[in-house]
């Protein structure tokens, strides 16, 4: 297999198990960036009329600025003619994310841990306690993987001929799939929006899977000169229960959440 191709495929398995939180996100995360997205817009259109920022929400009530009060906080910390600060996070936040829009701090961005303990006390401590279940959940998927990579690249040394190369390719596509499905069994629940970003990722992560069951089911069919080793007819079956899972795995999502 082109080396190339070998380290693209590489790369994006180890996309797949990381920055998973930015794919997965809860709906009060989405609605509370959202909110801050729209008071920013609106912080705009006020300085243009009065030549400063609104330091209350009640000033910019006529902006028609709606947000679910019962999901997201919302506060203007501080604000004047030069600038403002202004937060917003769920009102009952399970993963200690909080968003800031702050004129001094160069406009937009996500709270870090230390800043985050000001506005999410209270639950920081469970928050953590389960972020570091999570964690330990994906470093165990990033040890399988890696396994599994290792594997497939030993397999391509040592059995890389033009009659194998179907399979040993099957195998590299079913691991994105693979990768992919675990992120959806460990992150995806009814309270994770089901965004475009996921939806496209579940589509390509299907798209994989019934490929690498076509070029499996290919190479078991395709006359040979000799009887194949035991160690390729394990790996065409192992290439062919991850690609059926996964794809089933697939289904189950976009059947569920689309």
């Amino acid at each position: 297999m082109n080396p190339k191709l070998r380290s693209f495929i590489c790369t994006a398995l180890l996309l797949l198990l990381t920055s998973c939180s930015n794919v997965f996100e809860l709906d009060s995360d989405v609605q509370a960036r959202k909110a801050l997205f729209d008071l920013m817009k609106i912080q705009d259109q006020f300085y243009q009329e009065n030549n400063r920022y609104a330091g209350k929400l009640f000033e910019i009530e006529k902006y028609n600025f709606k947000y679910h009060t019962g999901i997201v906080y919302m506060e203007i910390e501080r604000a004047d003619k030069d600038g403002y600060r202004a937060i917003s996070l769920p009102a009952e936040s399970t993963t200690a994310r909080v968003f800031a829009f702050d004129t001094k701090e160069g406009g937009f961005y996500e709270m870090q841990d230390e800043e985050v303990s000001r506005y999410v006390l209270g639950a920081l401590r469970h928050i953590r306690e389960e972020k570091q279940k999570s964690d330990l959940v994906d470093l165990t998927s990033w040890i399988m993987m890696g396994g599994m990579v290792f594997l497939g690249l030993r397999f391509i040394s040592r059995y890389k001929t033009p009659e194998n190369n179907i399979l040993l390719g099957a195998y590299l596509f079913c691991l994105v799939p693979l990768a992919w499905t675990i992120s959806l069994l460990g992150k995806m629940d009814k309270n994770v929006v089901f965004s475009s970003q996921v939806s496209q990722l579940t589509w390509a992560s299907l798209l994989l899977a019934l490929a690498s069951l076509i070029l499996g089911s290919k190479w078991i069919l395709r006359k040979k000169q000799d009887l194949p080793p035991p160690s390729l007819l394990s790996l065409v079956f192992c290439t062919l229960i991850i690609a059926f899972m996964s794809g089933g795995v697939m289904i189950h999502t976009l059947i569920t959440y689309s």
